[in-house]
């Protein structure tokens, strides 16, 4: 749960990556960011697979880190999905566990969906597609993504900025979509609005599942787990206003 930017796209030309890689370097710098190039990413195993150019900017340390990896054709990758599809045995892992937990909430999903809402904010488990393949890790190596929800709007509104810069100087093509709608529309106010709202329903949603957990006298199944924290979710839902 937060407010999140994802990002994907292509360099104008991959040539253009130790230029970039120089430039967010030294914006990094200028505004007190940690920054790792590829090869210091790699030796301290954060990056696994190998082809990759680039680098990560940390804004905050609230916030996720910001990545700007690439292929040998200046698309930008994201690192983890990219290993999986060098790497059978992890993304075999990856593929059962989603198996199994797409095995564990099908019922509950439908049971959730069939319940109402009560014009309230709610918990639902979403009914999870079965065991990926091949093409999922694809698709998911193309879009990579940072939370900002904990850092706060200024941090948000910096990491809308230097997006914008590389777009606007590198990857003209690059696609960015702002939980928020910050990026598109430049509206401060919206944003705070945005982001004080999310700390709220997370706060709601903690303090229900606490609730719900006190509340029994022994134990619940996830079914009534989830029904008992929507219970509690309705009755404070005049508190998100």
């Amino acid at each position: 749960m937060g407010i999140s930017i994802a990002y994907s796209g292509k360099l104008r030309d991959p040539a253009l990556v130790p230029e970039l890689v120089g430039d967010l370097a030294a914006k990094a710098e200028s505004a007190g960011w940690l920054s790792k190039a590829m090869k210091e990413l790699v030796a301290e195993k954060r990056v696994t697979c190998s082809g990759l150019e680039g680098i990560t900017l940390y804004p905050h340390r609230e916030c996720e880190p910001l990545h700007f990896h690439f292929d040998e054709e200046g698309t930008f990758i994201n690192h983890y999905y990219h290993a999986l599809l060098s790497n059978t045995e992890m993304a075999d892992m990856m593929r059962q566990a989603l198996a199994e937990s797409a095995a564990l909430t099908r019922n509950l999903a439908r049971s959730s969906q069939s319940t109402p809402s009560g014009g309230g904010p709610r918990i639902a488990v979403p009914a999870l597609p079965e065991a990926p393949g091949v093409e999922f890790f694809k698709q998911g190596s193309r879009y990579n993504w940072t939370k900002t929800q904990f850092a706060g709007p200024k941090v948000h509104v910096a990491v809308c900025a230097i997006l914008r810069y590389v777009k606007e100087r590198y990857a003209p093509d690059l696609e960015v979509k702002d939980d928020s709608g910050y990026f598109a529309s430049g509206d401060y106010e919206k944003l705070e609005a945005e982001l004080a709202y999310v700390e709220r329903l997370a706060s709601i949603t903690t303090d229900a599942i606490q609730a719900a957990a006190t509340s029994s006298k022994g134990p619940m199944t996830l079914d009534a787990f989830v029904k008992r924290i929507n219970e509690e979710l309705a009755e404070a839902k005049n508190k998100l206003h």
